[in-house]
């Protein structure tokens, strides 16, 4: 009965880890021609970064998106973290109090509803500010960064060579801010 709640628990945290990956991941979007599966690599990336056709004003209005809020995020996933390895610590008893592990949960539980709104938020206000077309192609890139990430290749595939000099500065606000989305 006393390892039900700490069950709950895991299954509550897998949960939580697959919300990260945004709906639309399989979503065919644009018309782009995106694919499923892969690292694109910098050539593929780089003209999809100028099919976006972003303006300064875009990138001005995402940053301030992104900027919103960022403080009580970052409390609400550190809470996240302490309350996780309080959990963990108190199951290493092997006679761990289940109510004390139970309010850790709710606890925990609390501060993760408070990052999944603001996410949400977010993820709401950037697709007003992009349009639907666009936002799609957010997403595909965002989902290539953490494929590209994983593969160890995201300087290789979100390289800004061959960019013209006026391109690499909003290149480079554009991957600060997918580092943020994902």
């Amino acid at each position: 009965m006393r390892w039900r709640g700490a069950l709950v628990f895991v299954l509550v945290l897998a949960s939580a880890a697959l919300v990260h990956v945004p709906y639309a991941n399989a979503q065919a979007g644009s018309g782009m021609g995106m694919r499923n599966q892969g690292v694109m690599g910098s050539g593929a990336v780089r003209e999809w970064f100028r099919r976006l056709n972003l303006s300064e004003d875009d990138l001005d209005r995402l940053e301030k998106v992104l900027d919103s809020r960022e403080l009580e995020l970052s409390r609400a996933q550190n809470e996240i973290k302490i309350y996780q390895t309080q959990v963990t610590n108190m199951l290493l008893d092997p006679d761990p109090d289940m109510k004390s592990i139970e309010d850790a949960i709710s606890k925990s539980l609390a501060y993760e509803k408070t990052v999944r709104m603001i996410q949400f938020e977010r993820q709401v206000a950037i697709r007003k500010i992009l349009g639907e077309d666009r936002w799609q192609t957010i997403l595909f890139l965002v989902r290539e960064a953490r494929m590209s990430e994983k593969m160890g290749q995201f300087a290789n595939s979100f390289s800004a060579k061959g960019l013209r000099p006026q391109e690499v500065a909003m290149y480079s606000r554009l991957l600060t801010i997918l580092r943020q989305i994902m």
